[in-house]
């Protein structure tokens, strides 16, 4: 009798065991918008899933923080859900894009009636101050589709602007928590250091350091630099990180679906030589899919980089006529299994691409 009963223990716990992971499975990568345990610290609501990863980052224990969306819906329409206002309404900080993307999140703020995060109060903060923005429109005409006024909100994909943005959300902590400002701006330092060990490699950051190598790649002489002799070898043989990685694909067309890779494209040296949209936020029309199949062909681009929350005919219908290969991506954290934040989206990405050329 003992046995028995001691073998249903197991069973028992081994069942516990498995619907435990499950759970825990599920709960991270369906629909889990919470990150961090100290529900006491500060409260913190972004509206995507990456600004929450590098929040993570530099608050630590400090606070608790929540997201919106984690990429695997269309960034500029989401649905303004009760649960996302209550969210808000209890928050010490909001922290968004501060461009035009999140229209939608005017009507969760009316909603969650918490005045201090409001744009322009303390609780407020916009991660793209600073930030050199890319394609802005030369005017503001509604015919050219859904356009962003201010210039190209898809900042995340740009690996070194999440340095700027860990700079704006630590200003954002230091006022409404001026009590741990030393220990935000401490930790904002350390994913600064990771950000660029990560881009370029130890052994560059620590010969010529993280900023003058970002300074070298935005006036696009970093390349030229690498070519220079260091200890009598080049230094590119010491390039590591993401731009060793994005090596393979670096001076390739590409197509893409909306633009939602110009700054990533930026960074890597990709160049999109057209769209899978005639205009942005336009559905494609048959006549605009034949024009990019020609496309296709007279340029020899062999890869569309794809947001995976878009539909999948069209592109599907073009890799088939074209013979070109889609790329999809997910385009924030959270949207994939095993991309837990920031970095693990780049390493995913760049895997990706580079999977698909071989």
């Amino acid at each position: 009798m003992n046995r028995i009963l001691s073998k249903l223990q197991i069973i028992f716990l081994i069942l516990f065991l498995i619907t435990n992971a499950q759970a825990q499975h599920r709960h991270r990568y369906r629909g889990e918008h919470n990150w961090g345990q100290n529900k006491r610290g500060l409260r913190i609501v972004t509206s995507f899933s990456d600004f929450a990863s590098i929040t993570k980052y530099i608050v630590q224990e400090k606070g608790y923080v929540q997201f919106i969306s984690s990429g695997q819906g269309d960034p500029h329409f989401v649905p303004p859900k009760p649960s996302y206002a209550m969210m808000m309404r209890n928050a010490d900080l909001w922290i968004t894009t501060g461009l035009d993307l999140e229209v939608w999140s005017t009507t969760l703020l009316d909603k969650a009636r918490n005045r201090k995060i409001m744009d322009g109060e303390i609780g407020f903060v916009a991660v793209s101050d600073g930030i050199a923005l890319l394609q802005k429109p030369v005017k503001a005409d509604r015919t050219e589709g859904d356009i962003h006024l201010m210039g190209n909100p898809h900042i995340h994909t740009g690996p070194m602007n999440w340095k700027q943005i860990a700079k704006n959300i630590t200003i954002g902590l230091q006022k409404v928590d001026p009590g741990n400002a030393g220990f935000y701006v401490q930790q904002r330092d350390k994913f600064i250091d990771m950000v660029d060990r990560a881009m370029f490699g130890d052994e560059l950051v620590n010969i010529f350091g993280g900023e003058t190598l970002e300074n070298l790649l935005h006036n696009k002489t970093l390349m030229t630099f690498l070519e220079k002799e260091y200890q009598g070898e080049k230094l590119v043989t010491k390039l590591g990180g993401w731009m060793k990685d994005a090596m393979p694909f670096r001076g390739k067309k590409v197509v893409a679906y909306h633009k939602n890779w110009a700054y990533f494209s930026d960074t890597f040296g990709l160049e999109v030589a057209g769209y899978v949209e005639p205009k942005p936020g336009i559905p494609p029309s048959a006549k605009h899919v034949m024009n990019t199949i020609n496309l296709i062909k007279s340029q020899n681009i062999d890869m569309m980089l794809i947001a995976s929350y878009f539909e999948k005919s069209t592109p599907q219908m073009i890799e088939s006529r074209a013979g070109i290969k889609a790329v999809y991506l997910p385009l924030c954290c959270g949207a994939e299994k095993g991309v837990n934040d920031v970095f693990d989206l780049m390493d995913f990405w760049i895997k990706s691409i580079n999977e698909k050329l071989n």
